[in-house]
């Protein structure tokens, strides 16, 4: 027991009771107790709903009514604070009723003295204090204290009840932080920590100021902040008279959690995406408004983040369309549903083939050819990139090698690697099982690697493309001004050449700034002895320009869409037998030098 002062209230209907237990209590050393006395049923409900006392002591007996009665009576009602019976002489059967009802402990009046009834004093307290603890682990979140999952569901359900029965509007909403992963991957796990703890306390304030100024206004009550797990929060609005309020309180979560956060010594800024579900609008139960509070949400982040959005019913026509086409993506690969399609790489200078790309093509069964553009962000989100990618190599190196056994001119063939990907720790292994089961020779297959997943971690992403072209494997950068490399970084790279992404291309005859752009990649490439290659060249113009400017490789539906295999095979055979696709157009560029409407 510490030294603060306890405060006990006896209920007995015996003045001589009151006046021994009194005497005992004041032997209690170490501590000071102050003990109060009530000798009838009604002034003890009246006692304890003060909730002023750290321990009852509930005679058995008190007239027509009995301690039992009142200690249910006290525990439905609320009471905290643990309770002791009294009871004039042992009896088995009543002290188990009494631990059944919520006795902390209880004591034969005529076995009492100063020791006995200070130990069990302090028991109660001690039991009730633990099982306290417990209850606050079963349902308070460890890391921010806030309430869990189960006590929100809890209390939804209440709210839903109190919605129902007097027919008023509640709302909840879904939180989800934007790109928290990026924190964790930068900062560590321990400033994300700090983080959620931060978040968390900045909700409870807005919360506080929401619930004050909706008093007000709004009608507003009993706002709920809670912690689904990981970087999700819930909050529930207990009573609002319309969605606008609900609104309200978002953009004030929007507007405070924009502020930057100083956490260890770092200055970190964080968005958060919100959904929001009215009862009973977007749902009757639980369930309902949950999963509606959670595709609202998502669609706040799909509509850029940073934002809130009220749940429509589309959205789970949406989700379930989102849903069948990635379980349709999971069995396409056993399905054999993707395919490879190759489009050449030419040099302007001779119009010769001197590399393929394989893109990747997807054939449903129900849509026909899915774009990757479609279905590329979704294997990245579910982690299917990663066998998708080791099927895209092991198939271009097959046919790669193909075309060689059928002593066509060998050429290089390149194979995108998503950020995902290069991040995976078995890359090596795909690498290295593609390479040696088709039994082709490294240096004939090209790695491109966007700008922004080698510079995501510049030191690990340098370290990893140095093992791989120690294996004899050659690398691009592909999307090439698009990301945020430097000169310095590129210089330290074993890249052999970089992509002027398409963007840029599409644009170079008629924008100077698109014209410029391209003009400083070739010539910072050629500075550092870069092979450049041109994606999305359309028109000779665009071509005109490349060559003029000094890339003399390119790609693009100006010489040739993406093909399927055997139509690239043939392709291959008229290049070996000097009858080129980009030959006469390549010709024709050399010749007469830059196009009429290329810019400068």
């Amino acid at each position: 027991m510490d030294d603060q002062r306890l405060r006990v209230l006896l209920v007995d209907d015996d003045e001589d009771d009151y006046i021994i237990t009194r005497d005992l209590l004041a032997e209690v050393k170490g501590r000071q107790v102050a003990m109060d006395w009530v000798s009838t049923f009604d002034e003890a409900i009246a006692a304890i709903g003060r909730n002023s006392h750290d321990v009852y002591l509930l005679d058995y007996r008190l007239g027509a009514r009995s301690g039992l009665e009142l200690m249910r009576e006290s525990l439905a009602s609320g009471c905290k604070a643990p309770m002791i019976l009294l009871t004039g002489q042992g009896d088995h059967d009543v002290d188990m009723e009494a631990m059944k009802a919520g006795a902390a402990d209880y004591l034969v009046k005529s076995e009492i003295n100063a020791y006995l009834l200070e130990r069990s004093i302090r028991y109660a307290i001690e039991k009730k204090r633990a099982e306290a603890q417990i209850l606050h682990m079963a349902y308070y979140d460890s890391l921010t204290s806030l309430p869990n999952r189960l006590l929100f569901q809890d209390r939804l359900n209440q709210a839903i009840i109190h919605a129902e029965r007097y027919e008023r509007m509640s709302a909840m909403m879904f939180l989800d932080l934007d790109n928290f992963k990026r924190i964790n991957d930068t900062f560590g796990h321990r400033v994300g920590d700090l983080l959620l703890k931060a978040v968390a306390d900045r909700l409870k304030e807005c919360v506080r100021d929401s619930d004050s100024v909706a008093r007000q206004h709004t009608d507003i009550l009993n706002i709920t902040v809670a912690r689904q797990g990981g970087d999700e929060f819930t909050v529930l609005l207990s009573e609002v008279r319309e969605p606008e309020d609900a609104a309200k309180v978002a953009q004030r979560f929007l507007d405070r959690l924009s502020q930057p956060f100083l956490l260890d010594g770092h200055e970190v800024f964080i968005t958060v995406s919100i959904g929001i579900a009215i009862y009973e609008v977007d749902g009757k139960d639980l369930e309902s408004l949950l999963k509606n509070a959670d595709a609202a949400m998502y669609h706040a982040k799909e509509q850029g983040k940073n934002n809130y959005q009220f749940y429509k019913h589309s959205m789970n026509a949406t989700s379930l369309e989102k849903l069948e086409f990635e379980n349709d993506l999971r069995r396409a690969l056993e399905r054999k549903e993707f395919l490879l399609y190759y489009q050449p790489q030419i040099d302007v200078r001779t119009g010769g083939i001197v590399g393929m790309e394989a893109l990747i093509r997807w054939q449903h069964p129900g849509r026909g050819m899915v774009s990757p553009a479609e279905f590329i962000p979704m294997a990245e989100e579910t982690g299917l990139i990663i066998p998708i990618g080791a099927w895209v190599l092991q198939t271009a190196c097959a046919q790669n090698k193909a075309w060689q056994a059928a002593g066509l001119t060998p050429i290089p063939v390149s194979v995108n690697l998503s950020n995902r990907q290069f991040r995976q720790r078995d890359l090596m292994q795909a690498i290295t099982a593609a390479v040696e089961t088709s039994g082709l020779e490294p240096r004939h297959l090209v790695l491109e690697i966007t700008e922004s997943a080698i510079m995501h971690e510049p030191a690990v992403s340098s370290a990893m493309l140095h093992q791989l072209t120690a294996q004899g494997l050659r690398l691009a950068m592909d999307d090439f001004g698009t990301g945020y490399s430097s000169l310095g970084n590129l210089k330290r790279l074993p890249i052999y050449a970089i992509k002027i992404d398409r963007s840029f291309v599409m644009d170079i005859t008629t924008d100077p700034d698109d014209a410029a752009i391209t003009k400083a990649i070739i010539a910072m490439g050629r500075n550092l002895n870069l092979t450049v290659i041109a994606e999305g060249v359309e028109t000779e113009q665009q071509l005109a320009f490349l060559y003029e400017q000094g890339c003399h490789t390119i790609q693009g539906y100006l010489i040739s869409p993406p093909l399927p295999a055997h139509e690239a095979s043939d392709i291959l055979a008229r290049e070996k037998e000097g009858a080129g696709i980009g030959l006469d157009i390549c010709r024709r560029i050399v010749k007469h030098g830059k196009g009429k409407d290329t810019i400068a």
